[in-house]
């Protein structure tokens, strides 16, 4: 998912089984410790756990399709590895209206 795709509280209409959203996005979270990849869009989706939309199944279904195309990607530890952990943070708390 682009950075600079925005999905919106209210934009579309009402997703008809709200279980199955909430129930793929949490999976996703845990998929999420070994595809670090994916941890942004996953970020998105999860905003709208409450009362998901029609656009935002659709941006789930987007990231299962990239998981089906990428499934030799990964994040792999083994013993030999360098521990050293680096992180990245950029924080734009102004650039959602919804909030």
């Amino acid at each position: 998912m682009s950075t600079t795709y925005t999905l919106f509280k209210f934009e579309g209409i009402d997703f008809d089984d709200p279980y199955l959203y909430r129930s793929t996005v949490g999976a996703l979270h845990y998929l999420g410790f070994t595809r670090p990849d994916i941890a942004f869009t996953v970020h998105k989706v999860s905003k709208f756990m409450h009362q998901p939309k029609d656009v935002h199944w659709q941006a789930v279904k987007h990231i299962l399709r990239y998981l089906k195309y990428t499934v030799n990607y990964g994040l792999h530890i083994s013993h030999q590895s360098d521990h050293t952990l680096q992180g990245f943070s950029d924080a734009d708390w102004a650039g959602d209206i919804d909030d």
